[in-house]
């Protein structure tokens, strides 16, 4: 009997908790139009022709990938009939937006009721005065993702997507309740000022509204539930609250023994805050916050220290978009993010240049993912009064919104602050200017630290330290991230440590993370003789197996975000994928790069074992005389030695240095099994690459292995895989009698302020597969292959990369933009086999520059002639940028 009215008792109070407040998500069923639109805003407006969507939304999920240069930044409208309740007669009502980028208006029943400036932080409105219960009610949202002086981000290397692209809810509560509309927080903030392994002090601060017309007499219950459910504190305070805002702070609830958070075992208390009418003991409001009980320190010869435990922090930057869907992602998406940052053994989040979802911040909590997390101050700040108290309530924004989030240990507010200088440096205006990104500094440290003493704050600088010294920032936060890439944009790999050892050297009492280090990797790019902006994932792989080793043996160094988890849309970027930023550790879908297997390898302690390039479907290359071609592939594992098996047959096992075991494959034509296994514990660990290898025979006439078809990048060492169409192509190499391959001329490299790039970055209009435009030989005299008699098919592809236009410089690639040239002036004949097949050819003065073309000829070979394409100049070089022959009969 005391089982089931014990039972009956929880029912009631969890109803009287549904009533007191609950929210629901208003996502589906928008009308949404694009533009300016007059009128839009009021209710009896007509919008039967505007496009159904949900939220999430995003405008630019497409027009910031096509080959029109820019997105769409403007007005976007929302319009939906919500039907509300008889039960919101007596209660309060909110709308609550978890994001939408940038300025966003709210009208309810043609009523006007509010804005919000800022595209990353959460916001509310109390729309209690202009609903109508029991019955249909007009929302109308206008948002704008305009270029605002006053609002920042200004510029950034990610697209600015405009859209309510997170969840929007309706929340309904009493009249007295915990506040919803203090920064859209949780109403509650909660410290440990002391913390230890014998005991916690927690300390709850509460905001409180009472929208009744007189005074309310209430109790204010806070209670703490143990990590496996046990209540572990509670108190009661009985309080009078007049009409208006009442802010109270239990100082002090105690729990011995506590059981730690940390990243390996993220242990979470429960706090519920809940109001109580005094006297009839009716459940007025309830709301709930995790409470992870840890200390923390940032030494700066030492490193991190969590709980005491010195804790080597490694993770990545993360940015919120996704192939195809812009960044207007589900909440299982954004859950996926950081299982795969844990996965890879992670345990440090950059959210980075932003607030993102707070389901990211959960999943931080739940799965022990220390975060520093910043407001969009990026690049350059706008010399305004306007622009500080903007950027500053966003710094409210953020810290009140992740007050209570035991991930959270370092608030930052400026990346790269003195990347994008307005004016030239040593001038007058540059000093003023430097003056005033210092005044914005202090402003900011000084709010951040009021806000929340208990945390860390921290700036982002690239890596030019004199422009900040010239700011005076370097001593202004708590610590120093660094976005360092050395190796990418210009000199070497070891020019890294350099800079770390002498701003150490220079700064030792300063605390210093490596908020950034990255280098591109297309997934569809790859090379045995990479280099330095080839944009092949074997060049990254390098880069990140040299950066990983300098940071691990630097104790000074707290830890390092990598940039970034994910490739990311960028707007203003050519490279070999245009409009993305390829330095993700996995790809635009999520899809593992080797630099992410790297980690995984180095950093989990279960025993892993992963073989590289899995991605590589379809591997291709020349056949030597026994029938094989030897191509490097790398094993990750944190095991010792490594054995592998190809096509069943055993190659040999060799010993594991630094989480890799490199092994000469010796491919054949067709399908391969590649098997790598190690033991561990008495059992095998094993992993299994099927790969399709397209081999060209050295000898194309020979018998053995009849030849079918040639995939050539002139004036390329990469291979690229098309996985759409499942082929390979080749980089190029000098004719040799019986194979193929060019003569003459030289390979097209750009320039730029520190040397030459191994291929060009413009985005080429007309094709997806930018890689096989960016490269050519010039000045060719022709290109061989020695085919057996039959039909043929060629493709030659063409782009010219010389088209005196001018493009927008990216001031994050540090000069390593490809330098202005005038227009190409050129014309040639083409000659298949001795006969022109284009006369007076000029690619430009038939398509433009910086545009695909693909011309495609039959031809057939007899007497054993082969094929020889040549080229007659008749002004400027010859080129060509690919060919592919393939044979027909």
């Amino acid at each position: 009997m005391n089982r089931i009215l014990t039972t009956l008792i929880l029912i009631i109070a969890s109803l009287h908790a549904m009533a007191a407040r609950h929210s629901y998500s208003i996502n589906e069923s928008w009308k949404f139009y694009q533009g300016e639109h007059s009128g839009a805003q009021q209710s009896e407006f007509d919008d039967s022709t505007w496009e159904f969507i949900s939220i999430p939304h995003t405008w630019n999920d497409q027009d910031a990938l096509d080959d029109t240069p820019g997105f769409y930044r403007g007005d976007g409208w929302y319009r939906r009939n919500i039907y509300i309740g008889p039960e919101a007669g007596e209660k309060q009502v909110y709308i609550y937006f978890e994001g939408s980028n940038q300025l966003t208006e709210l009208w309810v029943n043609g009523n006007y009721v509010g804005e919000h400036i800022g595209g990353y932080t959460r916001f509310s409105f109390d729309i209690t005065e202009f609903v109508n219960p029991d019955s249909f009610n007009q929302f109308a949202i206008r948002v704008n993702n305009s270029h605002n002086v006053d609002i920042p981000p200004l510029s950034a290397d990610f697209t600015f997507f405009g859209g309510i692209y997170r969840d929007v809810l309706l929340t309904f509560t009493e009249k007295v309740h915990i506040s919803v509309t203090d920064y859209a927080s949780s109403g509650v903030y909660i410290t440990t000022p002391a913390a230890s392994p014998e005991k916690a002090d927690i300390q709850i601060r509460t905001i409180l509204e009472n929208k009744t017309d007189g005074a309310r007499h209430v109790k204010l219950q806070q209670t703490i539930i143990s990590p496996t459910g046990e209540e572990v504190a509670r108190k009661i305070t009985s309080m009078n609250l007049r009409t208006g805002r009442h802010e109270h702070t239990e100082k002090k609830l105690t729990i011995n023994n506590p059981v730690l958070w940390d990243t390996e075992n993220p242990a979470l208390y429960s706090v519920y805050t809940r109001v109580y009418d005094h006297s009839s003991n009716q459940l007025l409001d309830e709301i709930f916050n995790p409470l992870g009980i840890r200390w923390f320190e940032f030494h700066p010869d030492k490193g991190f220290f969590l709980n005491g435990k010195h804790t080597k922090l490694i993770g990545t930057n993360r940015h919120q978009c996704y192939l195809d869907q812009g960044n207007a992602l589900n909440d299982q998406m954004h859950v996926r993010d950081i299982r795969l940052l844990k996965e890879m053994g992670g345990n440090f989040l950059r959210v980075s240049h932003y607030p993102q979802d707070p389901v990211i911040m959960e999943m931080c909590d739940r799965l022990g993912i220390i975060t520093s997390v910043e407001i969009p101050v990026v690049n350059a700040i706008t010399q305004s009064e306007t622009f500080t108290q903007n950027s500053i309530e966003m710094a409210r924004e953020m810290i009140r919104q992740d007050f209570n989030r035991p991930s959270v240990m370092i608030w930052a507010y400026m990346n790269e602050v003195m990347l994008r200088l307005p004016m030239e440096r040593d001038t007058e205006e540059y000093y003023t200017y430097a003056e005033s990104v210092a005044e914005f500094g202090r402003q900011l440290e000084k709010t951040i630290r009021q806000e929340d003493p208990s945390r860390y704050t921290m700036l982002a600088f690239h890596g030019n330290l004199d422009v900040y010294e010239d700011a005076r920032l370097v001593e202004l936060p708590m610590l120093v991230g660094w976005n360092l890439y050395q190796g990418w944009y210009g000199g070497q790999f070891s020019g890294f440590n350099d800079f770390i050892d002498n701003f150490h050297q220079k700064y030792p009492n300063i605390p210093m993370l490596i908020s950034e280090y990255g280098a591109d990797a297309d997934p569809r790019l790859h090379s045995f003789e990479s280099e330095r902006f080839d944009f092949t994932g074997e060049y990254a792989t390098l880069y990140h197996e040299h950066y990983l080793r300098a940071i691990m043996d630097r104790t000074f160094v707290a830890g390092a975000n990598i940039w970034n988890l994910n490739d990311f849309h960028s707007e203003y970027r050519g490279d070999s994928m245009p409009h993305i930023n390829n330095k993700g550790i996995t790809t635009l879908d999520r899809k593992p790069k080797n630099s992410y297997l790297l980690y995984r390898a180095a950093l989990r302690k279960d025993p892993v074992l992963m073989i590289g390039s899995k991605d590589w479907q379809v591997r291709g290359g020349i056949a030597d005389e026994n029938g094989r071609t030897f191509q490097p592939l790398k094993i990750y594992t944190n095991l010792d030695s490594v054995e592998v098996k190809v096509n069943s047959t055993s190659i040999g096992k060799k010993a594991v240095e630094s989480h890799i075991a490199q092994f000469d494959i010796p491919f054949v034509d067709g399908m391969n099994t590649v098997e790598a296994s190690a033991e561990h514990d008495g059992r095998i660990i094993r992993d299994i690459y099927h790969v399709d290898f397209r081999q060209v025979p050295a000898n194309l006439r020979s018998t053995n292995h009849p030849f079918t078809e040639l995939n050539v990048m002139l004036g390329s060492k990469r291979y690229y895989e098309d996985k759409l169409s499942a082929s390979i192509w080749l980089p190029e190499q000098p004719y040799s009698e019986g194979s193929w391959g060019y003569t003459g001329g030289k390979p097209y490299q750009p320039r730029t302020r520190f040397g030459v790039l191994p291929a060009s970055d413009v985005n080429i209009h007309g094709s997806s597969h930018d890689p096989l435009f960016q490269t050519q030989r010039i000045g060719l005299e022709s290109f061989r292959a020695d085919v057996p008699n039959g039909r043929y098919a060629i493709y030659m592809y063409w782009a010219e990369l010389d088209s005196g236009f001018e493009h927008q410089t990216l001031a994050y690639n540090l000069g390593q933009d490809k330098m202005a040239t005038e227009a190409a002036k050129r014309s040639f004949d083409v000659l298949i086999n001795n006969k022109v097949v284009l006369g007076n050819f000029d690619i430009a003065g038939q398509i433009g520059a910086e545009r695909a073309m693909i011309k495609k000829f039959e031809v057939n070979v007899q007497n054993h002639q082969g094929i020889t394409i040549s080229f007659n100049a008749h002004e400027g070089q010859p080129v060509l940028n690919a060919v592919r022959i393939y044979r027909m009969y």
